[in-house]
């Protein structure tokens, strides 16, 4: 319903979709500016220190690997790295901010000018180009920066209404996570629709964890989508008023919350109302945005140069330097996927939107062998997807290791077992974790290839059948299907179907 309902509003309005995506870099051992340990979770307020508590007197010392970390993400999406930046002050009078100032980067950020190619299916929305519906087309979302900064306290809701701000007894603050390396990527308003959006953000979460930046885990806090929204006319140039929206901590919670939001606006529109420029809060459980507080703007943060530090100089040599760490990316090992193993283009991209499915991918086809990558690759994106779906379960978690996808696609290449089979005995590998081969030695389920021994079958079959074997003989070819049928009944499913095949169609004939 809420489909049709953004497929009607598009046909109107034009959506313009900004993302600020904040990522914590969770794979460094400390804060941005102090010693304190970077983990999840712990007894409140226990990793905190005289400077991530703005204590005076404490003075904040730049952690060099998170200054290197946002620069290898500038690089790998393609921006331009300044060699000339510096801290800014930014006032944040929350109580989440213990400083009441938060360090962060204004003007001279660290990465600017980048941008991400992403696919999508059209799904009946194609106002980027001309397309019927339900093909595929690439958008190319611009970056306006890429800035390092340091994270807040997490504020805790307690009592009231569960999972909403209005209406808590009382609110607390950790400060646990205040201090944390946080690097912030703003996208230029180049996205359209709520799935670009989604698209844009899970390919940057991948190249991340390919990166090693970042778990980017979005349960834990550590990957946070912000959307920046408006709506207008189709046909106008002019941008409408935007809306902030925040606490989308999903992928799905993104795309929902853009589409109630693109949704909202027009609705008020189509009244005669106006939209207003304010932070909007997305509630999960009602499935609707409500307003959280008016939007600031730059000169209500009243910046200033961070004069605890001193402003930094890169070298061209030293940009190089981390450029040569650049591990493969998303795009470059789909185009390896293809050209390597011929695996097509629609399975390659789903192979590789999931770093812990590609590295799988890979390792049960260095098992199976080159020439078995396909049908590696086919029984990932059926079977073992689907289990993975159905038991919600995340690749790691699976009791399926790549060595028994290899094993078990070496059986049914081998002819050991049949394809039929083969969905039966990675069932079992699901349920008991067990090595697909001790699986079809227990049930007896070893297929049977022997051309004497099947031969012996079909001829008891073809005698007991006379009448049958006449219609197939006058032109009824098509009973071939039946006739396969009784010697796998009689075979009780162990003969090898395409073997039973050539026999039938020599003795029919």
């Amino acid at each position: 319903m809420a489909r049709d309902r953004l497929l009607e509003v598009l046909e109107r309005y034009e959506a313009v979709i900004g993302l600020e995506i904040h990522t914590e870099l969770t794979s460094l051992k400390s804060k941005m500016f102090c010693g304190c340990p970077v983990e999840f979770g712990g007894e409140p307020n226990t990793r905190v220190c005289p400077v991530c508590l703005g204590m005076p007197g404490a003075l904040p010392v730049p952690n060099e690997a998170a200054v290197e970390a946002t620069v290898l993400a500038g690089l790998a999406v393609d921006c331009d790295i300044a060699l000339w930046s510096q801290f800014h002050r930014k006032q944040y009078f929350y109580p989440d901010m213990p400083k009441d100032y938060q360090i962060s980067q204004y003007d001279l950020p660290f990465c600017s000018g980048g941008h991400l190619d992403i696919e999508v299916d059209g799904d009946g929305v194609c106002e980027r180009f001309e397309c019927s519906g339900d093909e595929e087309y690439s958008a190319r979302i611009g970056i306006t920066r890429i800035h390092l900064e340091e994270d807040t306290g997490k504020m805790i809701h307690v009592g009231g209404t569960e999972g909403r701000i209005s209406g808590a007894e009382k609110s607390l603050v950790d400060f646990n996570r205040a201090g944390t390396p946080l690097m912030e990527l703003v996208s230029e308003p180049d996205i359209r629709t709520p799935e670009e959006a989604r698209r844009f953000a899970q390919k940057l979460r991948l190249i991340l964890l390919m990166l090693g930046v970042s778990d980017c885990s979005m349960e834990e806090g550590s990957m946070r989508v912000d959307g920046n929204v408006s709506i207008r006319l189709r046909g106008q140039t002019e941008l409408g008023t935007k809306t902030e929206i925040k606490n989308m901590n999903s992928f799905k919670s993104l795309h929902d919350a853009l589409v109630y939001e693109i949704v909202r606006q027009a609705d008020l529109m189509d009244a005669g109302g106006r939209v207003v420029q304010e932070t909007r809060h997305w509630d999960v459980g009602a499935k609707r945005t409500s307003t959280l507080r008016s939007k600031e703007e730059a000169h209500d943060y009243r910046y200033f140069p961070e004069p605890d530090m001193v402003p930094f100089a890169f070298t061209e040599e030293w940009v190089q330097a981390i450029a040569d760490r650049l591990p493969e990316l998303p795009d470059a090992m789909r185009e390896r996927f293809m050209s390597t193993w011929e695996i097509p283009k629609h399975d390659a991209t789903i192979l590789t939107s999931d770093l812990a499915m590609a590295e799988f991918f890979e390792a049960a086809v260095a098992d199976a062998g080159d020439a078995s990558a396909k049908s590696v690759a086919n029984m990932m994106l059926n079977d073992f997807s689907a289990h993975l779906n159905a038991d919600a379960m995340t690749v790691d978690e699976s009791p399926v290791k790549p060595s028994m996808v290899a094993e078990l696609v070496g059986l049914v290449d081998d002819g050991a077992i049949s394809g039929k089979q083969a969905k039966e005995v990675f069932s079992a590998m699901v349920e008991s974790g067990e090595a697909p081969g001790a699986i079809v030695e227990a049930r007896g389920m070893k297929q049977v290839s022997d051309t004497g021994a099947i031969e012996t079958v079909v001829d008891a079959i073809i005698a007991a059948h006379p009448d049958e074997v006449a219609s197939y003989r006058g032109g009824k070819t098509g009973l071939i299907g039946w006739f396969v049928g009784q010697v796998m009944r009689e075979m009780r499913g162990q003969g090898n179907p395409q073997v039973v095949n050539e026999v039938l169609q020599k003795k029919l004939s």
